[in-house]
């Protein structure tokens, strides 16, 4: 199958009080269906920036992006997106938070679609508790399944699991790469955690220092399931942490 999202020469620059603020210059990047692409930077990079342009929540400053042909100008339900905070409404139980986008919709068996998706994710026996009464993991797992039910093409996720301890953040992701073996969304996965993209991308894209630029691609070509101390996943780390050590200097020397 051939490039269906594809960014070219995408470049973003926003306005601010200090005048004009260069996030991302000059990305050009094409992902495949099924893709598990990581994306991994320095802190204010244009990562974040980079998902609300594919997502279509913000368009460049020029440049293009499109799928499957078609140029991204707005948000549309084939392009799901995850943020790092988990985003449940808490007067909705679990079911009604996957339905939503269902209801937005106008799909009319949502309650099935929603019960379906609870069951991929491990949480139909809790449809009917509320937000609070969750534990984080719990609900980053609400939320996929809320993304999931509208069925969309490509799912982005922005730093997901950050905010969950380290045990449970090696659960989730063990969650979720078997929700994708199943499901084969494409997946793009913006990332601090060099050893978190290690063990869960086919392809990984490390940016520069702001303004965001691509300065290396990286194919894994390490079999699943993964072993987190492999040694290729090992040398592979020692690669990244080496260029993302370069921008950190660069940031402090300005």
């Amino acid at each position: 199958m051939g490039n269906y999202l594809v960014l070219d020469h995408v470049t973003k620059i926003y306005n601010s009080n200090d005048g004009k603020v260069h996030s991302l210059m000059d990305i050009s990047l094409s992902v495949e269906p099924n893709e598990f692409l990581c994306i991994i930077g320095p802190s204010g990079c244009g990562k974040t920036t980079l998902l609300r342009l594919i997502a279509g929540l913000d368009t460049p400053t020029s440049g293009k992006i499109t799928l499957n042909g078609v140029e991204v100008k707005d948000p549309s339900p084939e392009r799901g997106m995850i943020f790092q905070e988990f985003s449940l409404f808490p007067w909705r139980n679990v079911l009604k938070n996957v339905e939503f986008g269902l209801e937005i919709l106008g799909i009319e068996d949502r309650q099935d679609v929603a019960e379906h998706y609870l069951n991929l994710v491990g949480l139909d026996k809790v449809k009917n508790k509320y937000p609070y009464e969750l534990s984080g993991g719990m609900k980053q797992r609400v939320a996929i399944a809320r993304a999931l039910a509208t069925n969309p093409s490509i799912l982005l996720m922005d730093e997901p699991f950050g905010s969950l301890d380290a045990q449970t953040r090696n659960m989730i992701q063990d969650e979720l790469l078997k929700i994708w073996e199943m499901t084969r969304k494409t997946i793009i996965f913006v990332t601090h955690s060099v050893d978190e993209a290690l063990y869960m991308a086919d392809r990984i894209i490390v940016m520069s220092r702001s303004p965001g630029k691509i300065i290396e691609e990286l194919k894994v070509d390490v079999e699943r399931p993964r072993e987190r101390t492999d040694a290729a996943i090992v040398k592979e780390r020692y690669k990244i942490l080496k260029l993302l050590g370069v921008e950190m200097k660069k940031i402090e020397n300005i």
